[in-house]
């Protein structure tokens, strides 16, 4: 009897053992299997209307990640406070491009 349940607990143990997580986004924008996009890292600068004068600068970039046996590429985000620059870009409201 010791013997069989010592069996079912192994086979239980490496049946969870062998499960690879879960990738879950709330964005599916965030992510792509296989090449990385073109064109990054991209970096803007917006303007935050509730501060007038302070900006944010906003580097978007991938990083990658093997997941079984694929390449997932996700985006990331850096976030930088500064002061806007004197120099507002025609057209633009709130994003100045760098």
């Amino acid at each position: 009897m010791k013997c069989v349940l010592t069996v079912l607990l192994g086979i239980g143990l490496s049946g969870c053992a062998s499960q690879q997580p879960a990738v879950n986004l709330n964005n599916p924008d965030s992510a792509i299997i296989g090449e990385k996009p073109e064109g990054y890292p991209k970096t803007f600068i917006k303007r935050l209307p509730d501060l007038p004068g302070f900006c944010i600068e906003v580097t978007e970039d991938w990083r990658e990640h093997p997941y079984q046996g694929d390449t997932i590429w996700l985006k990331e985000k850096t976030i930088k406070s500064l002061n806007c620059p004197e120099k507002s870009f025609p057209g633009s409201t709130n994003v100045l491009k760098r």
